[in-house]
């Protein structure tokens, strides 16, 4: 439902907004997330990984939550001053071609405030085994309450100011909405336990948060430098056309960060005990399921990627490129599974930094290089090969030094019927009506996938799941 409301936001906004428009809230987006991954200091990680050896109801977590918004509200001080360092250059750099950022740049700051607590609160949440609230106040509520500013807009009820207002307060929402979550659940326990904490657990907390700081904090240059390199060398047009194709190109990817969601406390908690089996069947299984339903997303926009673009307005016709080639790069993503899940909850987290570090140089570099020549399609080419180079050198650590060797004989029995399925509607000349071309499309080729691998039983975990749905509605 996530990714339906996310497919009709991103329309409603392309058809709603300038590309100008769209542009400025990309940057800030972008912005404040950069932001917030280095205010957290790590401790998104911490809470993840050690939340465990904390995690007592009655005594009340022994205080985590307490260590969790201190630490976060430190490190947001210290962002905000580094903040109030960079503005001039902010402002003077975007001056020229990105006007609307400039006078927009008041949000960033609060929008960054929310957005870290909501990355704090979430963890702690998921950590704790809760971790649908997160995913439906973001992917679900917010783009309800998106659809619904942006309905009040076509009807001419405020001006832009007053959108991106609301905007900026919509996207606050989920945070305070995990707020009064973790009071209901009576999950509030902010007053710390002294002597808990041995010096040992305690250098093992900061270490893992040290480096972790360093890789998240890398991996956050990584997922929006693209939009802000785009921004500063090609202007804020065109960042509207790229962030739109951007939203299309990751609907491949949100099975797999509600997969990340979920499974994050489940590693941590089989590393506590020693389970590595567990976490070898795990990685298994998720190759698995996120491989299969990487494909059939992928050949879902890849067939109908012509029909996607006559829903856009003619400005954004540049970025039917970009939604290809970050689609090719996040099926990727997908048919590695949970390998950074488990490097980063191993006692090989180090190594993780170290891996995103030489992966912010190729993304820099590439997106340095490739933007002023291929435009857009550039900034595009330059993430598909880092999350083809990041989770390529994953698998191969993996391999290395845990024997893991996620494949079976299922992946390509999956790969064939992804290419059975697409070439099935291939030859089908286009309808001159594109709803009913999706629609006819998308039924032959969805119903012969999931056909196939029903038949075939090319994903055990998957299929299991669909028969029992199947029966559930024929009752």
């Amino acid at each position: 439902m996530g990714a339906g409301l996310g497919f009709l936001t991103t329309i409603w906004l392309a058809h709603q907004l300038s590309p100008a428009e769209n542009g400025v809230i990309g940057i800030l987006i972008s912005f404040s997330a950069l932001f917030a991954q280095f205010a957290n200091l790590g401790f998104t990680a911490v809470t993840i990984r050690f939340f465990p050896y904390f995690r007592n109801k009655e005594k009340g977590h022994h205080g985590f939550l307490f260590y969790a918004i201190i630490i976060t509200m430190a490190g947001f001080i210290l962002c905000w001053i580094v903040y109030a360092f960079m503005k001039p250059w902010l402002i003077e750099s975007n001056m020229a071609k990105s006007k609307l950022f400039v006078d927009y740049i008041f949000y960033l700051m609060p929008l960054t405030l929310f957005t870290v607590f909501f990355n704090i609160f979430d963890s702690y949440l998921r950590a704790g085994f809760s971790s649908v609230i997160g995913s439906f106040t973001k992917d679900f509520l917010q783009r309800i309450f998106i659809l619904i500013i942006l309905t009040l807009y076509f009807f001419n009820l405020f001006s832009f100011p007053v959108f991106i207002f609301l905007y900026i307060t919509v996207t606050c929402l989920p945070t305070l909405m995990l707020v009064a979550f973790i009071f209901r659940q009576k999950e509030w326990h902010v007053k710390p336990i002294r002597g808990f904490m041995s010096k040992e657990l305690r250098k093992e907390m900061m270490s893992l948060a040290f480096y972790s700081l360093l890789s998240v904090g890398a991996g956050a240059i990584i997922l929006y430098v693209d939009m802000i390199m785009v921004n500063q060398i090609l202007g804020q047009e065109k960042t509207g056309v790229y962030r739109i194709a951007f939203q299309f190109g990751t609907i491949i990817l949100i099975p797999a960060r509600s997969i990340y969601r979920i499974i994050s406390g489940i590693v941590a908690e089989h590393y506590k005990h020693n389970k590595i089996e567990e976490i070898y069947k795990l990685y298994i299984q998720s190759c698995n399921s996120q491989l299969a339903i990487g494909i059939l997303l992928f050949i879902g926009i890849w067939m109908n990627i012509d029909n996607i673009m006559h829903l856009l307005p003619s400005a954004y016709a540049e970025g039917k490129n970009v939604i290809l080639i970050l689609s090719i790069g996040y099926l990727t993503e997908m048919a590695t599974g949970i390998n950074q899940v488990i490097i980063s909850n191993s006692r090989h987290f180090r190594w993780e930094a170290y891996f995103v570090f030489i992966t912010v140089a190729v993304t820099v570099g590439a997106n340095y290089f490739l933007i002023p020549i291929y435009g857009i399609s550039g900034s595009a080419m330059a993430t598909a090969i880092t999350v083809i180079f990041a989770n390529c050198v994953r698998l191969f650590f993996l391999m290395k030094v845990y024997k893991m060797q996620p494949y079976t004989f299922n992946s390509l029995k999956l790969i064939g019927i992804g290419l059975l399925s697409y070439f099935s509607v291939f030859f089908i000349p286009a309808f001159s009506n594109f709803y009913i071309d999706i629609v006819i499309r998308s039924s032959i080729a969805g119903g012969l996938f999931l056909f196939l691998i029903l038949k075939t039983e090319a994903t055990p975990e998957l299929n299991k799941k669909i028969r029992k749905n199947i029966k559930m509605y024929i009752k």
